[in-house]
């Protein structure tokens, strides 16, 4: 792959990297990275493109191949269960037809179908808008649909396109209700999606975020010493030499986590482990095309940063409609760790 900005060559790792400019905004300076704000979020989000667009079906399947064997369970599947039943239970509480957009829509947006029929909800009352930059993805999922008795253009709409473009296509004040399911973190400034969604949302409309949540990727200390620690390859020494140029602060110590952000980095660390042997067992066998890859550098944050962005948005995070809807804001999916949450917010 050509090498993108801030990026180093990790061709030979066990796991691809990607540019840092996929981290979250706020840690760049630790990463040495600067400049004018508006070029970084655009430059970032042209990384995530670049994952994403040209992205095939088998990603998510390797992905959950992955977190399968890392023995963490299916969290993937977890974030669309938790997402499904969440809007399953919003739209029940609607007396009208429920305009539903999800972002970066997919195996999660069929997800939420199953769940409406599970509930017998009727599901022509949940009028969908699909937004996701690869298009393959997107008709897969709109394919699923159809299988279930679903008619586009009429219960509901696919556009390939990017969250930051929402306003090109999606009319302001008329979506009800809109997710992200492991999504949102594709971005490393978060202001501008979630100010797209806000306009687009009803007055009451309600967000719906359910994703990964960690500090790995805020600090370069803590990606230097899992590549060192926890993987081997024939040039690892060159590899970890390159990365330290790149990435000076590598060799300083990251600040201390609290106990949940610790235990959401093991998570993470497991997956990434099960990513590599499964990249490898298949790149063996032959299978693995590059559209296939996934980078590891990643915009993931704790749940309290990303509730910061959304508030300062303008969203609400208490109110009476969230606290039917869920006990706690965020929800924290997972004992003891802070890999996984559920987050729902109010125009």
């Amino acid at each position: 792959m050509k090498l993108q900005p801030f990026e180093i060559d990790s061709s030979h790792m066990p796991v691809y990297l990607g540019s840092a400019l996929r981290v979250p905004g706020y840690a760049y300076p630790d990463w040495g990275i600067e400049g004018d704000e508006n070029r970084l979020s655009e430059e970032s989000d042209r990384q995530y493109e670049i994952e994403w667009k040209g992205g095939s079906k088998k990603q998510m399947e390797y992905v959950v191949e992955a977190i399968t064997e890392s023995g963490l369970g299916n969290y993937s599947q977890m974030l669309r269960d938790a997402n499904a039943e969440l809007v399953s239970k919003a739209a029940q509480k609607s007396k009208k037809k429920v305009n539903y957009m999800e972002l970066g829509a997919g195996v999660s947006t069929v997800n939420v179908y199953k769940r409406l029929q599970k509930d017998n909800v009727d599901s022509e009352r949940l009028i969908g808008t699909l937004i996701e930059p690869s298009k393959d993805r997107l008709e897969s999922a709109a394919s699923e649909l159809e299988k279930m008795g679903l008619k586009r253009g009429k219960n509901f709409r696919i556009i390939v396109g990017r969250d930051n473009d929402i306003s090109s296509f999606v009319e302001p004040d008329s979506q009800d209700i809109t997710s992200y399911v492991g999504v949102v973190h594709h971005h490393a400034y978060l202001d501008a999606p979630l100010s797209q969604v806000y306009r687009s949302l009803s007055k009451n409309g309600l967000l719906v975020v359910a994703d990964w949540h960690n500090a790995m990727w805020e600090h370069p200390n803590r990606v230097y010493e899992f590549l060192r620690d926890e993987f081997e390859w024939f040039i690892k020494e060159q590899d970890l030499e390159a990365f330290v140029r790149a990435y000076p602060k590598a060799l300083e110590k990251a600040p201390e986590l609290s106990e949940l952000d610790a235990a959401s980095n093991r998570h993470i660390k497991r997956f990434w482990k099960a990513w590599g042997n499964v990249r490898k067992r298949e790149m063996e066998s032959g299978t693995f095309r590059s559209e296939d890859d996934i980078f590891m550098l990643e915009a993931h944050r704790p749940v309290e940063r990303q509730n910061e962005a959304i508030e300062r948005v303008g969203y609400r995070l208490d109110t009476p409609a969230i606290r039917e809807l869920q006990d706690t804001n965020p929800r924290g999916l997972v004992p003891d760790s802070g890999i996984l949450y559920m987050t729902v917010a109010q125009k």
